[in-house]
């Protein structure tokens, strides 16, 4: 058997010098000096929460640079798009709900003249009461936002979701421990460097569209606008320039200004050009849902985990968006834990907030921070340590999870492995220092698990594959490089399966026209599933032309292998024939030289009650963190961090670390800084000067430990890794600061003031 050559090396990105020279070009930098360029601006509004009453747009339309100004009667199809369900509107018309609505929309010949216009535009308003409080909202007696949206499931909420397995209560009777907490996570922006930003150009030959943007997902896009732009689907060419940045948000929110772009384009027959400034950026885009958990866990005396009842209130904002959440905070309740008895409830509720969406981790951060807090809890009470604990109560091969999923080592099961080599490392055991009475130290981990994919029923890859006649091989796939390192992950995949170097492949990619539906680069699905799908369109190209080569090598078709850019017969490397000539020869042959190559995961059926496989496959990992707490001020320092994650293969190490590295920087901004206020609907911090994200020295120098258990269903072994980093983070940092000052804090993030309001009320307790 060949052994590979590329997947496991460290091999430099194919975008990191291009970007680090400024060579590579974003939405922003291209198309900027056209002549017929419009610049578009939108009006938003100065409430959450507020009814129309009228609009007056003649001044702006009069004035001189202004091509077109539109309100919600000029739209050119229906007035709604999005991802999940076409619920949110182009242009309000009657009624805002949150301060992202457009009002109106200008088109100018240039942005000086965009910006004046919509200032000109005279809109009467009646303020309306903004509901910014989820559990209120909850209830059957508040009121109702969406009066006529058909897509919430009853009243305010979005979605709701339950498991249940085993007998609960009986577990609750017969337990020695029970272990009742609340805990709440924040609203936070992705903070991306990136503004959100599209080119629209109309078709005139066509009557089709094209929208240059940042985008999770080409061919989500396309079907996410088709009824606002009143053209079908196969009219619609999506393109994905490099993303500077998106950890889930630019799934949303490049429709929100794509769809702005095109609907002025088609009614201006011209390219419009259309970018929100960052005030914009965070008052109107996607955040992370806050949620507010109430976990109950029964333990007997041993700490064994009897059972957990939890309920998950999740704030969806506006808008249903990528409305995932409730599955996910339902199916990670119980983290990577071995649980017979279960009941997790989740809301997701509408508010006049922006809309909640996808953010690196989808659900499972919050699910993950409330299950690993419980479990210091119990340990805490039990006088037990943390990681026997832990170690008394993971998920082994063949137990099942609380949704009722068998696990399986020969998917990759690495949980006892990431966890001893945390917790057996020798700088994470040296002796801490409380020599200054001012400074207290201390210790945390947190466990995780994380599903590779969607584990929807769509939840597949398809790509296109063609062999060129000089040796080398094309592959279009949807699939957006968002800084992870995709483009150089694909390639190595591909090398390695068709048996060339890694200078031949080359990726047509984000480009809905050149590829087919690969599913959005999200839910961290793309190695495994895009991956799996370059494998299987190779695999055929590959039967095709060993049949070619058979005769040339006077060899049977079974025999032939790849490797190398040549083809030769089983044992005898050295009288291979060039690949490049097999490929000619397929080519006056009339085989074909392309292929579609496509992989669906085990699809399973629900068995009720939530029950049932989700995902095909689960990264595995332990986060163990050190902090430094001041006792006088309530800062807190995290000191070292130190992650392991069983990702099944690391198809590149450089790669897979970064995403390590970079999950574990955006986890301590969650824990400790990171948060929007909303007061009456309205976002009271809106720049980074009061929207703190972490910065170089508030980040310790991060240590990673890479785990592979293999994913016999992945390519090469892989699972996903894009997401499960950031998962640990927060409650590894929490519970170190519980371990350095005794004291527990249950919100985060943990910001000074909330540090010393929990010392105090400790100190008045006792």
């Amino acid at each position: 058997m060949v052994k590979e050559k590329y997947v496991g090396q460290r091999l430099a990105r194919t975008d990191s010098l291009a970007k680090a020279t400024g060579a590579a070009k974003y939405t922003g930098d291209i198309w900027m000096n056209r002549r017929d360029m419009l610049y578009a601006k939108a009006l938003f509004p100065p409430y959450g929460h507020a009814r129309i009453l009228s609009i007056d747009t003649s001044e702006a339309e009069a004035l001189d640079g202004v091509v077109t100004v539109m309100t919600a009667d000029d739209l050119p199809g229906k007035n709604g798009y999005g991802g999940m369900v076409p619920d949110k509107p182009v242009i309000a018309k009657d009624e805002v709900l949150y301060e992202g609505d457009p009002v109106a929309l200008v088109a100018a010949e240039t942005k000086e003249a965009a910006e004046r216009a919509v200032k000109l535009i005279k809109v009467e308003y009646e303020p309306l009461e903004g509901y910014d409080d989820p559990a209120f909202m909850l209830d059957p007696s508040s009121p109702m936002l969406h009066k006529d949206n058909p897509f919430h499931k009853n009243h305010n909420i979005s979605d709701e979701q339950i498991i249940r397995k085993g007998d609960v209560e009986k577990a609750f009777k017969e337990a020695d421990v029970i272990i009742d907490n609340w805990y709440k996570t924040p609203l936070v922006d992705h903070a991306y460097m990136e503004p959100d930003v599209a080119i629209a150009q109309y078709d005139p030959i066509q009557g089709g569209i094209t929208i240059w943007s940042p985008q999770h997902a080409v061919q989500l896009a396309k079907r996410a606008m088709s009824d606002a732009f009143g053209m079908p689907q196969s009219r619609i060419h999506v393109c994905s320039q490099l993303v500077g940045g998106g950890f889930g948000g630019k799934e949303d929110s490049t429709f929100d200004v794509s769809v702005v772009a095109g609907v002025l384009s088609i009614r201006t027959k011209r390219p419009v050009y259309f970018e929100l400034t960052r005030d914009e950026v965070f008052k109107g885009t996607g955040k992370r849902h806050p949620s507010l958990i109430h976990h109950q866990l029964a333990a007997d005396k041993s700490g064994k985990i009897l059972g957990i009842k939890v309920e998950t209130i999740i704030d969806k904002g506006a808008y249903k968006s990528i409305d995932a959440i409730p599955s996910r905070t339902t199916q990670y309740a119980g983290g990577p834990y071995s649980i017979d008895n279960a009941l997790t409830h989740s809301w997701s509720v509408f508010t006049d907030h922006p809309y909640g969406c996808a953010f690196r981790g989808l659900g499972s951060p919050q699910a993950h921070f409330a299950m690993e807090c419980q479990m210091d809890e119990l340990a805490h009470r039990l006088n037990m340590d943390p990681v026997e604990l832990r170690l008394k109560n993971i998920l082994r091969d063949g137990d099942t999870t609380i949704w009722g999923q068998p696990m399986m080592e020969e998917r990759g099961l690495g949980l006892e492995e990431c966890i001893r080599r945390v917790t057996s490392d020798p700088k994470f055991n040296e002796p801490l220092d409380n020599s200054d009475p001012r400074i207290r130290r201390g210790r945390g981990i947190a466990c995780f698990m994380y599903g590779t994919g969607t584990g929807s029923a769509t939840d597949g890859a398809h790509v296109m594959v063609q062999a060129q006649p000089d040796g080398s091989i094309n592959i279009g796939v949807s699939a957006s490089e968002l800084g992870q390192g995709f483009l150089i992950a694909m390639k190595q995949i591909a090398a390695d399966t068709m048996g060339v170097s890694i200078d031949k492949v080359y990726l047509d990619y984000a480009d809905s026209a050149a590829s087919l539906e690969s599913g959005a680069t999200v839910a961290s699905r793309t190695t495994v599933l895009t991956g799996n799908a370059i494998v299987n369109g190779l695999e055929k190209l590959k039967e095709r032309f060993a049949a070619v080569a058979a005769p040339m090598l006077k060899t049977g078709k079974e025999n032939v292998v790849f490797f190398d850019n040549k083809v030769f017969a089983k044992g005898l490397e050295n009288e291979g024939v060039p690949l490049s000539a097999v490929i000619a020869k397929a080519f006056s042959s009339q085989v074909p030289l392309g292929a579609i190559g496509s992989w669906y995961p085990p699809m399973a059926a629900p068995k009720g009650d939530g029950l049932g496989d989700k995902m095909h496959t689960y990264a595995f990992g332990c986060q163990g963190v050190q902090v430094a707490v001041d006792i006088e001020t309530g800062e807190i320092t995290v000191e070292d961090a130190l992650l392991a994650c069983d990702i099944g293969k690391a198809i590149n190490p450089d790669t897979v670390e970064g995403q390590f590295e970079g999950g574990m920087a955006q986890a301590i901004g969650w824990a400790l800084m990171e948060e929007h206020f909303m007061s009456n609907g309205r976002m009271k911090n809106h720049t980074f000067h009061d929207f703190l994200i972490p910065t170089a020295k508030d980040i310790p120098n991060l240590r990673t430990i890479i785990v592979e258990h293999p994913n016999v269903l992945g390519p090469f072994g892989a699972k996903g890794v894009g997401e499960p980093p950031i998962v640990p983070g927060a409650p590894a940092i929490r519970n170190a600061v519980y371990d350095a000052i005794g004291v527990a804090i249950n919100e985060i993030p943990m910001t000074p003031v909330r540090v010393m309001e929990a010392i105090k009320k400790s100190a008045e307790k006792s």
